[in-house]
């Protein structure tokens, strides 16, 4: 074919279109109303050299393609690189009330003052605006039950799971003890049953684990960590592929 066949044949791409929408898709992933050229070059996997030279030029198609390609190589690294990010692991349980005493809270990121504590108050922000799965651990590190954040945040969805109660699912053998100011009486310790008690997560769970993960991908994870653990964690639904 000739060099005039061919360029009738294939239209030229402008290097300046194929990058603003590059730059859109960016940004709308991110959420962002802007990107720096040197955002924009990492995120397709160029240079910010390359890049200039891609602007107000027209390409050919083997350049076009070229282009695409990297960018779909950067995107594939980097989803790879974000699939699980480590939020907190293995964080001592602190039991909180929460405001106005509704229920109990994983820790406490504020002092009686109201003076915000740096490390807690910033890992509270970050479970409130990040999904992903979660993990509880009792007094031992061994996990003993795992769920996922997908609607709600992860801040949320752990604080419920963290006061939910499981009836029958979740239980110990136990014994009553009076929580009114009474006198001890050893007679009466002698005929307290031991029987056996639902308990919620906050009764038996001593630290927590959280994961970022990419939304399409936490149903997978959480059946994956569910069915793998699935004769040591207290959860009931076994979850699916």
């Amino acid at each position: 074919m000739s060099r005039a066949n061919y360029k009738g044949r294939f239209r030229a791409v402008n290097g300046n279109d194929l990058l603003e929408e590059f730059a859109r898709r960016i940004k709308k992933e991110k959420g962002t109303k802007s990107i720096s050229d040197s955002a924009l070059a990492k995120a397709i996997g160029v240079t910010q050299t390359q890049l200039a030279n891609y602007r107000g030029k027209e390409l050919t198609p083997r350049q076009a393609v070229n282009l695409v390609e990297k960018y779909s190589k950067a995107v594939e690294r980097q989803l790879i690189e974000s699939t699980v990010v480590p939020i907190v692991e293995f964080l001592h349980i602190d039991l909180t009330e929460s405001r106005h005493s509704a229920k109990w809270e994983i820790f406490r990121s504020k002092d009686d003052e109201g003076t915000e504590h740096p490390y807690f108050a910033g890992l509270r922000r970050s479970l409130e605006s990040k999904h992903g799965i979660y993990i509880f651990h009792d007094s031992r590190g061994r996990a003993i039950y795992a769920g996922k954040a997908q609607r709600l945040s992860l801040w949320k969805e752990m604080n419920n799971a963290f006061n939910r109660d499981r009836g029958e699912v979740q239980n110990i053998k136990r014994v009553s003890h009076p929580q009114k100011k009474v006198e001890y009486r050893g007679l009466q310790e002698q005929q307290r049953q031991i029987v056996k008690q639902s308990v919620p997560l906050h009764d038996v769970a001593s630290y927590c684990s959280a994961y970022e993960i990419p939304d399409q991908l936490i149903g997978k994870f959480e059946a994956l960590i569910v069915r793998a653990f699935a004769n040591d964690l207290l959860n009931v639904r076994m979850e699916n592929f």
